[in-house]
């Protein structure tokens, strides 16, 4: 499998890593998977675990409403941004300035739609330095959760969302196995992965109806997924992947899905299926 992973990504444009193991397994694939990378979107999955880990400790509630507003403080120095609506995924919450909107939606949405107005709302309500801590102490190496979603004068100052595969990798296996917060908030949190409407990357690498809990990113240059896939037999497998320099996007996502594809047909035949 492996051998194969790098026979397609061998001299394509961009640079690409790759996760891929059965779940609870040490990974059959580990192509560049310890070269941090643009997080982009994925990074969300860390600011719904920290959210979880807050209805967990008792300092936050799921029907809690949070007025919605489109001004955040930069994580440094005395400034404020804004972010582009142009630039986001789900116009539907900057239509709901200055009303309510209970946390679980604004999660659903930040997930689901990739909406990046509902993810600052949730990093402004949970801390940046909160969401960090939540990711040490599950012992998350690989991931260094930064900023919120365009803070650019934080960026400017090299504080920036990263990611391995590798890291992606160790937090899905541990979600896989209600570890990532416990095993309630694992469950609700994979359910609501199982609604993403963004499925371009891992999934048209699979038969049709095969189930997947997963997040995707993209910024210029970058196109990401991270996905627990559930084989029809029952077994499940953690595939990420990870890509940034693409010159032609179109043609690299071609190539996450074949990669998909590859990782998906070698485990239905060791892990049992039809």
């Amino acid at each position: 499998m492996a051998d194969a992973v790098a026979r397609l990504t061998a001299g394509q444009p961009g640079e690409f890593a790759v996760y891929a193991a059965p779940s609870g397994q040490a990974p059959d694939v580990c192509l560049h998977c310890d070269e941090p990378i643009n997080a982009a979107s994925t990074i969300k999955l860390l600011v719904l675990d920290a959210a979880y880990a807050a209805f967990r400790d008792g300092t936050l509630k799921p029907d809690e409403a949070i007025i919605v507003h489109n001004r955040f403080h930069s994580l440094v120095g005395m400034g404020s941004f804004s972010l582009d609506q142009k630039e986001d995924s789900y116009d539907p919450l900057y239509a709901e300035a200055g009303r309510p909107v209970t946390v679980i939606e604004l999660l659903r949405v930040m997930i689901q739609y990739s909406s990046n107005l509902a993810t600052n709302l949730m990093v402004e309500r949970l801390g940046v330095i909160q969401i960090r801590g939540v990711v040490a102490q599950q012992g998350l190496e690989g991931i260094t959760f930064g900023r919120m979603i365009e803070d650019f004068d934080a960026d400017a100052k090299g504080i920036r969302n990263r990611v391995t595969a590798r890291g992606l990798g160790g937090f899905l296996q541990k979600l896989d196995h209600g570890a990532i917060v416990g095993p309630a908030e694992s469950r609700a949190m994979i359910g609501i992965m199982l609604g993403q409407t963004f499925n371009d990357l891992i999934p048209p690498g699979l038969p049709a109806g095969t189930l997947v809990a997963h997040k995707t990113g993209w910024v210029n240059g970058v196109r990401n997924d991270a996905a627990i896939v559930f084989l029809a037999n029952g077994a499940h497998y953690i595939l990420v992947e990870l890509s940034r320099d693409l010159p032609d996007e179109a043609a690299g996502i071609k190539v996450l899905n074949a990669i998909s594809s590859t990782v998906f047909k070698a485990y239905r035949r060791r892990l049992g299926g039809p």
